[in-house]
């Protein structure tokens, strides 16, 4: 993909969702919503800590991308995602970390 038509070159809202038919639904609730399939991508995550934003996605989730022209396409974009069960990258990483160091103090205890 060039960098032209990667949704990475543009601002991009990044969600990561737990369950691929969520993501699935979100991805096709902006593609009805008028974005272009080239401007939302979504893909799994494979790989333990995966970077994205500064911050690390975990094996399983599915991250969902979608480039933004304007805040008006911000806008759209959050409240459908949101709609369907999407979550910031910084949100569901503090939240797995935290479950990660809970986990970890009651095996220590």
């Amino acid at each position: 993909m060039s960098p032209s038509t990667s949704p990475l070159a543009a601002p991009a809202l990044i969600r990561i969702f737990d369950h691929f038919a969520y993501a699935q639904q979100a991805r096709s609730a902006l593609l009805d919503d008028g974005f272009s399939p080239h401007a939302v991508q979504l893909d799994t995550v494979d790989d333990e800590a995966v970077p994205v934003q500064g911050k690390a996605a975990w094996r399983g989730m599915f991250r969902l991308v979608v480039a933004i022209g304007n805040a008006q396409e911000r806008e759209r974009a959050h409240a459908i995602v949101q709609a369907c069960h999407g979550c910031d990258i910084e949100q569901r990483t503090a939240s797995h970390a935290g479950s990660r160091r809970a986990g970890a103090a009651a095996l220590a205890g």
